[in-house]
């Protein structure tokens, strides 16, 4: 595998975990067992039994609480850390795992290890953020919009791309990694104009919450004022006392 294939690939597989976390480690934990993913020497646990099983685990779980509205939410919370790290992991796995053919036959990496890493984590961990911000944002806006009824067509929606764009990083990583790189500076301007919307109605919010509080402070003191004169007539001389009229 060259450094741009493994590069496509891993730019694919960590777009994928800014959806789900897990998943995209599922599916590359089974493609690594089964021979089509290519993955560096120190990530041959990616392939094993256990690592199998606890993604698997982690799956259904993730998938199962995207689907409840408002648990989402607190999900989205766990996962915006653990979508960098997982995305930095496959990046790496991806960029150790392109070897070249050196003289004896034995295959060399063909970046160093620490070369690798950096570009796990800078790329990797930026790229499943990205995505992981644009997916708070659109799950914040069907909340909003629609009082979360809508959010778990949204979460339906986040894992078949997720299963879309890991399926396509590891069959296809070229046409993968370019969609990434196309669509990536995309959606951080619709993450922006999304939170650019909600700070103008947030401020609207607060006017109208400020407005309100005026108009019942003036109330009450116009009835403090009206009470306190009422009480002043009530304690003028009565009729019969010395000034009464």
């Amino acid at each position: 595998m060259t450094v741009f294939m493994a590069l496509c690939a891993g730019l694919g597989l960590a777009a994928a975990c800014g959806l789900r976390v897990f998943l995209p480690l599922f599916v590359a934990s089974i493609a690594v067992r089964a021979g089509f993913l290519g993955v560096g020497d120190h990530f041959g646990w990616l392939g094993s039994n256990a690592a199998i099983v606890l993604f698997g685990t982690a799956t259904v779980v993730e998938v199962a609480g995207f689907m409840i509205p408002w648990v989402d939410h607190v999900l989205d919370v766990i996962a915006a850390p653990l979508a960098a790290v997982a995305g930095a992991v496959l990046m790496t796995s991806q960029l150790l795992g392109a070897t070249a053919v050196v003289d004896g036959g034995a295959a060399e990496p063909l970046l160093h290890p620490a070369v690798a890493w950096s570009l796990g984590i800078i790329v990797g961990a930026t790229t499943a953020s990205g995505i992981e911000a644009a997916s708070i944002a659109g799950r914040l806006s069907s909340s909003v919009l629609t009082i979360g009824w809508l959010n778990p067509i949204y979460g339906m929606v986040e894992t078949a791309l997720s299963l879309a764009v890991t399926l396509a990083a590891v069959a296809i990583p070229v046409i993968a990694g370019m969609l990434v790189l196309l669509l990536l500076p995309i959606l951080l301007i619709a993450v922006w104009r999304i939170w650019a919307w909600r700070r103008k109605q947030r401020r609207l919010h607060e006017a109208k919450l400020q407005r309100a509080r005026e108009r019942i402070a003036y109330a009450m003191s116009h009835h403090s004022q009206r009470m306190s004169a009422a009480q002043q007539g009530g304690l003028g001389p009565g009729p019969g006392q010395p000034g009464a009229g």
